[in-house]
């Protein structure tokens, strides 16, 4: 059927009723965590010449548009009459729907707040701002430059399709030519140092001036497209050298070098992107001049661990990965780079018991709008428009960032059924692994662990883990068969030194039963990371089922 009250080059999804998608985001503010979802530009169609035909609510997302003013954004929404189709087909009427009124809706992830602007055609312009509450306030300038560098974050972090997925999505270029770029870079300096209170990812466990959702954004952007020298004299060296707003030093300039008053977080990233940009004894002098500064800086020791790891220093590096360590014992990132030098250096059960030691954190997934069920949705067909924009994943109810669901074959179709396909695919355990849904710090450590495993091979990782760590079934037979452990009762046992432990092992494995000792038995977890170690256990045995039938 064909509909000419759709946008030609636009997704639209239609409401059910009016303005019940602009209802749901406003319910949905006080579930936002980090960056908050993708702008929402609602827009409301009339017909001009039947003024019987029911007015109708379309809605869509977008990504890259100008959110610095009022007037830019309804600037946009007035370039949407423009995408209403001429013609419903090769011959017929022109097109008599036109858009009355639109609202645009763009997330402050600075100060919590939603701007929203609401225009009518003709007519004027309202700008205005709600809260978690449902409340309305006022619209001032420190927050439209705020709601910039939000809507300039969220095109850049969510910019993968496969990553982050959205039913109506529309992306569109953040920067055409260099004088957008211009705009772009300045408003990330203006607010560099409150970067912080964005947030972080899911692998930091504080932000920091370094470690941000704003740094994230600036880096990702400068680095995907190898420009690491402008990032580096552009940005980050005045930064760098004019802690807190301070008084700017010129980056090409040998004195800015020399320069006391260094921020040493700041000089973390500019040493990582005068090494990105193959600068080394630029980015060499700048860490030695900020541990100067303050010796503790984990962000600084972390950059030169890994600058000490990659030239093959793995004595050196371990030293400075165990200062990054001791000052910044909670963060994650820390204890994988420790990890990582003592795989290099073929330390492996150092490098097993600092995995096993990691904090884990809570994995928190990104922003995704939530939109009630639409009557009907319509999709851009032109070639050049489905290049241009991502259409989104299949749409469901209450969330459009799931995962597409797999059509089913036709009956005519010579594709094999999914338990066909099951029975025939030798290797269908390995779709159970628990290892594709392991996110965040789980994700990394399991990586870690795939390391170790591909140097050293699977067997060797299960004699390791058995010499380094207590199994469960040992610790209970270390202190008698018959005698029941409870970890909250017996605290003493906690404390007992693993040497200790080992040796009622040996003493008390005499008089036991081989077979009952040799049995697959689990890790003792020592914190939250164990069920990587499981995850990795599992796999191991779904293998050897595959073997088996073989």
């Amino acid at each position: 059927m064909s509909y000419n009250d759709c946008l030609q080059d636009v997704p639209d999804i239609f409401e059910n009723e009016i303005g019940e998608a602009l209802a749901m985001r406003t319910e949905s503010l006080g579930m936002i965590r980090e960056l908050g979802p993708p702008d929402l530009c609602h827009i409301v169609k009339i017909h001009s010449s039947n003024r019987t035909e029911p007015d109708i609510g379309s809605y869509h997302h977008v990504l890259g548009v100008d959110t610095s003013s009022s007037a830019s954004l309804a600037a946009y929404i007035n370039s949407l009459q423009y995408s209403l189709n001429d013609k419903p087909g090769w011959f017929g009427p022109g097109n008599n729907w036109k858009i009355a009124s639109g609202t645009y809706c763009t997330y402050n992830a600075f100060s919590k707040l939603d701007l929203r602007v609401q225009i009518k055609i003709p007519g004027g312009v309202d700008a205005y701002a709600i809260n978690v509450q449902g409340e309305r306030q006022d619209v001032t300038e420190e927050l439209w430059t705020e709601c910039h560098v939000s809507g300039i974050l969220r095109a850049i972090l969510y910019s993968n399709p496969a990553e982050y997925s959205v039913t109506g999505l529309r992306r569109l270029t953040l920067a055409a030519n260099l004088r957008e770029e211009a705009r772009v870079v300045e408003a990330l300096m203006e607010q560099f140092w409150n970067g912080w209170r964005l947030g972080s990812n899911a692998e930091t466990q504080v932000a920091s001036h370094s470690r941000n959702y704003l740094v994230d954004g600036l880096m990702a952007y400068f680095a995907g497209q190898g420009r690491y020298n402008d990032c580096a004299g552009e940005i980050l060296s005045p930064l760098a050298y004019a802690p807190l707003g301070g008084r700017q030093q010129q980056a090409d300039s040998r004195s800015s070098l020399d320069f006391k008053g260094i921020d040493p977080n700041v000089a973390a990233l500019l040493a990582e992107a005068y090494m990105g940009g193959d600068q080394e004894v630029q980015g060499v002098r700048v860490m030695h001049q900020a541990l100067k500064a303050k010796p503790s800086c984990y962000p600084m020791l972390y950059t030169q661990a890994e600058f000490l790891r990659l030239k093959k220093q793995h004595k050196a590096a371990c030293k400075i990965a165990l200062m990054a360590v001791k000052y910044a014992p909670s963060e994650f990132h820390a204890w994988a780079k420790l990890t990582e030098v003592y795989i290099d250096d073929n330390d492996f059960q150092n490098a097993l018991l600092t995995l096993n030691t990691c904090p884990m954190y809570t994995y928190v997934d990104r922003d995704y709008p939530r939109v009630p069920t639409p009557r009907r949705i319509n999709y851009p067909v032109k070639s050049e428009v489905l290049e241009e924009y991502n259409l989104g994943d299949n749409f469901t109810n209450g969330n459009y960032g799931s995962v597409p669901m797999n059509p089913r074959p036709s009956a005519d179709s010579d594709a094999p059924g999914a338990a066909e396909e099951q029975t025939q695919n030798e290797t269908s355990f390995i779709l159970r692994l628990a290892a594709p849904t392991l996110k965040g710090t789980f994700a990394h450590a399991y990586k870690l662990l795939s390391n170790i495993v591909s140097t050293i091979g699977w067997d060797e990782l299960l004699q390791l883990r058995s010499t380094v760590f207590v199994m469960e079934e040992e610790y209970r037979n270390s202190v008698g068969p018959s005698v029941a452990i409870d970890d909250e009762e017996d605290e003493e046992d906690d404390h007992i030194p693993l040497s200790a432990l080992k040796e009622r092992r040996d003493t008390v494995g005499e008089n036991q039963n081989p077979e009952a000792m040799g049995s697959e038995v689990q890790t003792t977890d020592l914190n939250s990371n164990g069920s990587v170690i499981e995850a990795a256990d599992s796999a191991k045995g779904e293998e050897t089922k595959v073997d088996e039938a073989k």
